[in-house]
């Protein structure tokens, strides 16, 4: 698999702040409660000191690990942007009164009102007849 360079930078800071030694003060001791704090603690120190000792196959598996999850970010990125630019697609017949009145932007000002019943509309692009009806109506 090829992976970008973006990808690969961002691995090598998270695989980079994950191998240093954590202390109690790294957990939330008063929700996950003492013992289990302890045992994640040392987990990880575990890990941590065995890739510091050499362990190449555990050194290894933890950079692919880290490639993988922005691998996985990146994907899930892509896929909302696909989503809302084809919500976005779907609403252009939708959106023609207001884009000749040329008040798409007033519209999108609209939408994003505290209280407005047709909020989400703006922040998924799926954009409704009865919005556009009830801001014409203004």
């Amino acid at each position: 698999m090829n992976y970008t360079a973006t990808q690969i930078e961002k691995a090598k800071r998270n695989y980079s702040s994950m191998l240093r030694i954590h202390t109690l003060a790294d957990y939330d001791v008063e929700i996950i409660g003492r013992n289990t704090a302890e045992q994640r603690m040392d987990y990880h120190n575990r890990i941590v000191t065995d890739i510091c000792n050499g362990n190449k196959e555990l050194e290894k598996e933890w950079k692919l690990f880290f490639l993988k999850e922005e691998v996985k970010a990146d994907q899930k990125e892509a896929a909302s942007k696909s989503k809302l630019a084809a919500n976005k697609y779907a609403s252009t017949d939708i959106l023609a009164p207001i884009k000749e009145m040329r008040k798409l932007g007033d519209f999108g000002k609209w939408l994003n009102t505290a209280g407005n019943p047709f909020r989400k509309e703006h922040f998924n692009k799926k954009y409704t007849l009865e919005s556009v009806n009830a801001f014409l109506a203004l």
